[in-house]
């Protein structure tokens, strides 16, 4: 008896497994089909290649993404909340940040347009909007790259501010770090549409 047809769901859900026990680079035509059950060629049947692949699983990510109404406060809190709703969907799937951050654009500009619609309701002019998006976008994606950890074990060198310091991460989780840096790029943000219209 022949194997049920797959669903895209299916397809996607696969592959975020598969990005979630290793990583992106791990996620192939081959390694999906294992995934499944299913032979190596009985994919491309569902997805033309691993290009396309990627695309599915963005676009399910990004789907995701809850989009602040406008009557749901000023720009500023809604700028928030739509970087909080994204930070949400990165941890919900750990791994494929690489992958939004490669197929934003390409795949679902959704996500793109509302942040800008924010930021041009907020007061910004179009340069200003397209580095202000950049930085959000920077500390979205970037943070998930920065890695804390102590220096190796039995470095306690006199004076050393890192050593000293490092003993507190413990204290800190990573949404400590997550509201400081949306805290801190939001209110700059505020600050300087503030001095444009002043």
């Amino acid at each position: 008896m022949p194997a049920p047809n797959l669903t895209e769901a299916e397809i996607v859900e696969a592959a975020l497994r598969v990005i979630k026990q290793d990583v992106v680079d791990a996620l192939s035509m081959r390694r999906l089909s294992r995934e499944l059950g299913r032979s190596q060629m009985a994919m491309y049947y569902y997805v033309a290649d691993k290009s396309a692949l990627l695309d599915l699983v963005a676009a399910a990510a990004l789907g995701d993404i809850a989009i602040p109404d406008p009557a749901d406060g000023p720009w500023d809190a809604r700028l928030r909340a739509l970087i909080t709703n994204i930070d949400e969907q990165l941890r919900t799937h750990p791994g494929v940040g690489e992958v939004l951050l490669d197929r934003m654009l390409s795949t679902d500009r959704r996500i793109l347009n509302a942040a800008m619609e924010i930021l041009l309701e907020g007061g910004f002019g179009d340069e200003d909007v397209l580095m202000a998006y950049a930085t959000v976008h920077t500390y979205l994606f970037g943070r998930y790259r920065v890695i804390s950890s102590p220096p190796p074990h039995g470095d306690d060198r006199a004076g050393d501010t890192v050593a000293r310091l490092v003993t507190r991460l413990p204290s800190l989780s990573g949404r400590d770090f997550f509201e400081f840096g949306v805290d801190t790029l939001v209110a700059g943000l505020r600050e300087r549409v503030a001095r444009r219209r002043s």
